[in-house]
């Protein structure tokens, strides 16, 4: 439903849109609470097969929208990433310190999508 609703606003903007997008979370395999909810961070460290699939995800979103002629201007690696480092937070989140958000951009995301 996105990417008509998405065509639509393109065609009424007077100008051209400049999109971002914002992962809530990754598939509950990748995490460490194995929960889409609560307090979860990816498992592993940067580098590893967890980062490397969830970085191969963003690319796979990307190319799936450029595919219907879509493209973005950016994107951050995480919404809200301090939510996931909570205990009980009631709603879907993914967990990074500055520092795992560096690592995981640096040894990872980056390169994917370089």
């Amino acid at each position: 439903p996105q990417i008509p609703l998405l065509h639509r606003a393109m065609a009424m903007a007077p100008r051209p849109l400049s999109l971002y997008a914002s992962p809530w979370t990754s598939p509950v395999w990748m995490k460490t609470s194995e929960s889409f909810i609560g307090k979860g961070t990816l498992k592993g460290q940067a580098g590893d097969k967890y980062h490397q699939t969830w970085a191969n995800y963003f690319v796979k979103f990307l190319d799936a929208y450029a595919e219907h002629n879509i493209t973005f201007w950016a994107l951050t690696a995480e919404n809200e990433p301090s939510a996931g480092l909570i205990n009980n937070y009631p709603f879907q989140c993914l967990g990074f310190t500055a520092e795992q958000q560096r690592d995981f951009i640096a040894r990872d995301l980056g390169p994917a999508l370089a």
